[in-house]
Formats: structure tokens, C-alpha cells, sequence
């Protein structure tokens, strides 16, 4: 299934069951039911990375500190607007081995009426600044698509589709899109500027979604890129996710044989050894 450009997060529209053996969608060079070669670290079967958007305070309060108590790192996709107020607690973040990635100045989900040099001089180059300045030079360069999309400016989907992909592609290593199944590792360069993710609890808050996607990365040797947004103690609408349930994703990734790691840790593993 190809994401559109224009229209925001399709994997919420799936046909999906809420059971473990639900079907996914399959992304290019993923065989169902054929293991990958690749050798994960720790003897693990797959990979998962565990990836926050938009830089909320709910990700400080709760998801940071279980992520503590679980061993996990995970990667932070922050939104300058939203996250300057709680800076401090933020390089705090990144000072515990979390990764820090670009989600752009203000999440523009607009996006007809910028260029490619205009949207890279307005919303990516200013937030990168912003990030060497609190954050390091030397962290991996990643990316995750505001509100989803994947096209930018005027024209036919390809040509906004490959506008975006090529700033993304110049400005970063890898970047994160919303829709897909687990990522073939042998694949991974390829399909950099458009690696796949699974928002599991957008819509419901419910562990099932998120282990049968897992479940589907270990069955094929895959690598699996979870995303939330809000944590909060309960579900407060679309797009959150309860702390119990939260929790309950993170017993169940450490009871999987599977290799927990940032997105760009893994990223750099997989396009090493490829």
C-alpha cells in the first residue's frame, strides 16, 4: 500500500481485526512468511523501535520514566513550538541515550504552498540549528513526517511525492512515514526517506494491534517502528494512549526475542551490514 501525499495517516482506515493474527499490509521487499538472513544483535529474531512524536510533556511525565524502568531507548521526534517550555527536561532526554529527531519548527500539515528550498528554509534548517545547538552535532539525522504526509507543494503525487523525498534525503540519513509493515532490514537503504511505522493505538487503546505487528517482525526477521504520541494515566482521544496500555507493549517487546534499539541506532546497524 502506497501512503498519499495528501491525505493524513491511511493506516488508521485499515480493514484491520483487533486480534493477535490480524493480516498487515505488506510492504515492498518484506516475504511473508520467509525469515530474513539478518543477524540481529543479542541472537534477537527482529527488531523494534520505539518512536514519540511531537514533543508533548505527557512523553516527559510518563513514557520517559517507563521507558526507564523497562531498559528502553527510544527515539523522540520533537516539535520546537511544543517542547521549548520543558527544554531543560528534554536535553535531560537525550543526556539518558534517548534519541532526539527533526518532526520540524510547527508541524505544518499544509504543505501546497511550500518549495522544496522554501520548506527546508523555514521548517527543517532552523529546527536542525535548533537541535545541534541543545542536542549535539553528532546525533543521528532522522526524520518523521508531520501529520503523515509525504508530498510537498504543487504538481502530480510523484512530483510531490520526490520534492520531499529529496530534502528529506539530502537533510537526513533516514526518515519515518506513518504507514506499512515491518521493514525488511536488507531494504533499509533503499526505502530510506520512507521508512514505514504502525501508530497501533491511534485509535483504540489496545495492546492487540501493536503485538500482532510485532509478531509479524519476528516472523519475518523484520524491523518493526512503533509511534506514539500522547502517554497520559488514560486515554484522553484519537491519537493517545493509556499508561496501562503503554506499559503493557513494553512487557510484552521484552518478553519477544526482539532487538530494542533508537530508529537511527538501527538504522545504522542495518545499512552496515547490507
Amino acid at each position: 500500500m502506497t501512503q498519499s501525499e495528501t491525505t493524513p495517516h491511511p493506516s488508521r482506515r485499515w480493514a484491520i481485526t483487533r486480534a493477535l493474527g490480524l493480516t498487515v499490509l505488506v510492504a515492498p521487499g518484506v516475504a511473508v512468511g520467509g525469515a530474513s538472513a539478518f543477524a540481529w544483535p543479542k541472537g534477537a529474531s527482529g527488531a523494534v523501535s520505539l518512536t514519540y512524536d511531537d514533543g508533548l510533556d505527557s512523553q516527559l511525565d510518563y513514557a520517559v520514566p517507563q521507558l526507564q524502568a523497562s531498559g528502553f531507548k527510544a527515539t523522540f521526534f520533537l516539535v520546537q513550538e511544543n517542547m521549548e517550555a520543558r527544554l531543560d527536561d528534554w536535553v535531560k532526554v537525550g543526556q539518558l541515550g534517548h534519541e532526539i529527531g527533526d518532526h520540524t519548527e510547527n508541524h505544518p500539515c499544509g504543505l501546497a504552498s511550500y518549495s522544496g528550498s522554501s520548506f527546508e528554509a523555514r521548517q527543517i534548517s532552523p529546527m536542525e540549528r535548533f537541535l545541534d545547538a541543545h542536542f549535539g552535532r553528532s546525533r543521528p539525522r532522522s526524520y518523521a513526517y508531520p501529520c503523515g504526509y509525504i508530498g510537498l507543494g504543487r504538481g502530480t503525487p510523484r512530483d510531490r511525492i520526490g520534492r520531499y523525498a529529496q530534502v528529506v534525503g539530502r537533510d537526513f540519513m533516514a526518515a519515518r512515514t506513518t504507514v506499512g509493515a515491518p521493514i525488511d532490514p536488507r531494504r533499509a537503504w533503499a526505502e530510506r526517506t520512507h521508512l514505514p511505522g504502525f501508530e497501533p493505538t491511534y485509535d483504540v487503546d489496545d495492546p492487540s494491534l501493536a503485538y500482532a505487528y510485532l509478531q509479524s517482525a519476528l516472523k519475518n526477521g523484520a524491523w518493526a517502528i512503533l509511534i506514539f504520541h500522547d502517554i497520559m494515566p488514560r486515554r484522553m482521544g484519537e491519537g493517545g494512549t493509556s499508561v496501562a496500555v503503554h506499559q503493557k507493549i513494553l512487557d510484552y517487546i521484552a518478553a519477544q526475542p526482539l532487538w530494542c534499539a533508537p530508529m537511527g541506532e538501527v538504522f545504522q546497524r542495518v545499512t552496515q551490514r547490507t
